[in-house]
């Protein structure tokens, strides 16, 4: 009876070890199936021995192979693996944004356009000829209406009816 008490704890111990190595490496899922079949033999063995052990150890799992997805999703985009599959070959942003350089919308400063689709608060307008995402400072305002930019931070631009 205590070879199924260590052969469950064994295969639990397993179990978490294979969840790891797939969120670091992944394999299409081979290595999570074979980390769902050692859970679960895990788990019988431990029931086998008694049923306080078996809870115990389903309990285990239930808790930390979410935590541990969770946590892996959160850390595998920044391993050289991660960065590779989402960032392409070099593992380098395509774009760097200089905190330095100016605003391309700080020149809208002050303008007034035209409200193309309705402002909820979020939607599209025009100033002198050029499209325009903006958010308005009021819940609404509806197409062709006139509005005036009264702040730019980083993309966002903020709008007012006249």
């Amino acid at each position: 009876m205590e070879s199924l008490l260590i052969w469950g704890l064994a295969l639990v111990a397993v179990t978490i070890i294979l969840i790891v190595i797939e969120i670091f490496l992944p394999t299409a899922g081979i290595v999570g199936a074979l980390a769902g079949v050692c859970g679960i033999g895990g788990v019988v063995c431990l029931s086998l021995h008694s049923w306080q052990w078996g809870l115990g150890g389903g309990l285990t799992l239930l808790v930390l192979v979410p935590l541990m997805l969770v946590f892996g999703m959160q850390v595998f985009p920044h391993t050289p693996l991660g960065r590779r599959l989402i960032h392409g070959s070099t593992g380098e942003p395509t774009t760097v944004l200089d905190p330095d350089a100016p605003n391309p919308y700080e020149k809208l400063m002050g303008m007034q356009g035209e409200v193309i689709t309705d402002l909820r608060p979020v939607g599209m307008i025009r100033i002198a000829g050029e499209k325009y995402s903006a958010m308005s400072e009021v819940a609404y305002v509806s197409a062709g209406k006139q509005v005036k930019v009264v702040s730019v931070q980083d993309q966002q631009i903020r709008v007012r009816p006249v």
